[in-house]
């Protein structure tokens, strides 16, 4: 990530409590694009006139864990291949480096609009969840929360751009693993767009240059890298370019 870091280095700063006032963005749409670096960092040469750089004690990139929770059969999983208006992701996050931790519900609705919720969770615990966890996932989702498992977990690093009213978010060094399986990739950068609705000028940027949004996430790349069993055409193209077989 040497070309995009040096990119990044000269952005000025916004504090985790501005970012969060001004560009939380917990209702929101995601737009999801693999970037080269050589391209992602000309890209972001473009905008960084107009941007910030979210910055935590000196820090500007950061660990993520994702432990993603899903029922035996995948139900959560399956929701998402088979394009459901309504669909849900429930996952706990760790923010390694701060020590932050929490447990969200993801839901996809209206227009592919996503909504977060989440609440604090205690670090790298999954389940089975508390009494609280269990009502709050249930509120959202109208499920048993009894029946989720830990399924796949996720560590990345991201940096965080803020560019006028949109978030732009970039992932490197990708890891999914479960038990005794992982699989990792790839080169390029996973760039995350997210906006209350308009495209930015960045994804339009992007859009010009080549690339173009794909529409699968990251719960959804691991488990079906993790677990080959599962359904998985509308980006088994995806996985076969981008990412290295479980090993």
């Amino acid at each position: 990530m040497n070309l995009v870091i040096a990119q990044l280095a000269d952005l000025p700063p916004i504090c985790l409590d501005e970012l969060e006032r001004t560009a939380a963005l917990m209702d929101r749409v995601d737009r999801k694009y693999l970037v080269s670096r050589t391209a992602l960092a000309a890209a972001i040469a473009r905008i960084a006139e107009e941007s910030r750089i979210l910055e935590i004690d000196g820090l500007r990139s950061f660990r993520y864990r994702s432990v993603y929770l899903d029922t035996e059969d995948f139900a959560l999983y399956r929701q998402h291949v088979q394009g459901r208006r309504r669909r849900f992701k429930v996952r706990t996050r760790t923010y390694v480096d701060s020590g932050g931790s929490h447990l969200e519900v993801k839901s996809k609705g209206v227009r592919d609009r996503t909504l977060k919720e989440r609440i604090p969770h205690p670090r790298e615990t999954t389940a089975p969840l508390d009494a609280e966890s269990s009502t709050f996932v249930a509120a959202i989702t109208g499920m048993d929360a009894a029946a989720l498992r830990p399924v796949a977990q996720t560590d990345y690093r991201r940096c965080t751009l803020v560019h006028g009213d949109h978030r732009i978010t970039f992932d490197t060094d990708l890891l999914f693993c479960t038990g005794g399986r992982s699989a990792h990739g790839p080169a390029e950068v996973l760039v995350e767009t997210k906006s209350a609705g308009r495209a930015s000028a960045f994804d339009r940027m992007l859009v010009q240059s080549g690339f173009r949004p794909h529409r699968v996430s990251k719960y959804c790349l691991a488990a079906s890298l993790l677990y080959p069993h599962l359904p998985d055409n509308d980006f088994r193209r995806l996985k076969r370019r981008y990412f290295t077989a479980p090993a």
